[in-house]
């Protein structure tokens, strides 16, 4: 292992509690099974850093852009890189990618091509596609040429690293400005085709991404000019902004995002994988004072779970915004400390109090994977 390998990983362990590890596999060829380059990357100190593995596909030529059946010819099967170099990288980790729905699938299958059960259970992926969707709603399309166009992040898409890379930037770009910290879709779900039915990228191809970046570079300098002139009027409106935001505050909770709760409408488990994970995940009866994260929420009646977990599964944000403004859904505007009273129950939410804040003392149900144990 070189030193920038070892100053890299060393570097993992430092990250930030609950930031995510991006993930990015390039194919040798049409195989699913066929992954011959796997990347990770995240930031921690600061700065973006990253790792990438040759692999050595068990089927088919290698047709991947920049890679070659002579680079990989010393490499290892997926397997063994995932056993011996991965696997201890991701423990307990949160991962981050795009279009998750054919990135973890490809990596099942590159896995069990050995004939074993791929390993990797129990986590949560944040997918920048479909937060991306959710939260920059006017998108020319939801490719990642345009998610990271829109940011102003360079990539490679040739490279599995430096698209993992890019990845974990667009992540964060979306932390610093929208609550999604404690989002995430369970692999399970995935693999079990949650996130199916998005829509298709459009790929951008390299003429047609130069044509339009050298479009929006002839009306830049105008486009400047046309600012200067409405700075005035910019600066006017800020102060009635900034007046309305102080005044109307408090309303802020009534903006729920879907992305809050998919992860406890979308998962389609069996009865005997839900009781299991159920059982694992159990968190101790009136075993002290936990921690709820800005943007979670409380259910204060039971009979209100059915209604909300069916209109997150229908995407119903007119039902979820509803029940927000009457208060059958108490949402945290700050962390905030409550106190298990009981249970969870068949629906995975556990009966809490609320011990601060404007909703102290008041009891309800909250959601057991966005309670911080």
């Amino acid at each position: 292992m070189d030193a920038n390998t070892q100053k890299a990983l060393e570097s993992l362990h430092r990250r930030k509690v609950n930031s995510s590890i991006a993930i990015a596999a390039d194919l040798a060829n049409d195989n699913l099974n066929s992954i011959c380059r796997l990347a990770l990357a995240w930031i921690s100190d600061g700065n973006v850093h990253g790792i990438s593995y040759f692999i050595k596909p068990r089927e088919g030529p290698v047709q991947a852009h920049n890679l070659t059946e002579a680079m990989l010819a010393d490499s290892k099967p997926f397997d063994v890189v995932w056993d011996e170099d991965i696997a201890f990288l991701l423990k307990d980790a949160v991962l981050s990618a795009y279009r998750s729905e054919r990135l973890f699938p490809a990596i099942k299958a590159s896995y069990e091509a050995s004939g074993r059960e791929l390993p990797l259970k129990d986590v949560y992926i944040r997918d920048l596609k479909f937060l991306a969707s959710t939260y920059m709603p006017n998108l020319a399309n939801d490719s990642l040429t345009s998610i990271l166009h829109r940011m102003k992040i360079p990539v490679d898409m040739d490279n599995a690293l430096s698209r993992a890379m890019a990845c974990i930037c667009g992540l964060n770009w979306l932390e610093n400005l929208y609550p999604i910290s404690s989002y995430g879709i369970p692999l399970s779900a995935i693999l079990a085709g949650a996130l199916q039915g998005q829509p298709e990228e459009v790929v951008e191809t390299r003429e047609e991404r130069e044509a339009r970046e050298e479009k929006e570079a002839k009306y830049a300098k105008l486009t400047y000019y046309t600012k200067m002139l409405f700075l005035p009027f910019v600066i006017f409106c800020l102060f009635i902004t900034i007046y309305y935001v102080h005044r109307y505050g408090e309303a802020e909770q009534t903006n729920v995002n879907f992305s809050r709760y998919s992860a406890s409408g979308v998962p389609e488990l069996s009865d005997e994988e839900k009781e299991a994970q159920q059982e694992k995940n159990r968190l101790p009866s009136n075993s002290g004072r936990y921690l709820m994260m800005r943007g979670t929420y409380v259910i204060p009646d039971e009979t209100t779970i059915p209604t909300f977990l069916k209109a997150s599964h229908d995407r119903d944000m007119e039902t979820i915004r509803s029940l927000v403004r009457s208060d059958k859904i108490l949402v945290f505007a700050k962390p905030t400390r409550i106190q298990i009273t009981g249970d969870k129950d068949k629906n995975g939410f556990v009966p809490v109090q609320i011990l601060e804040g404007d909703y102290a003392n008041r009891t309800g149900f909250a959601s057991d994977d966005m309670i911080s144990k």
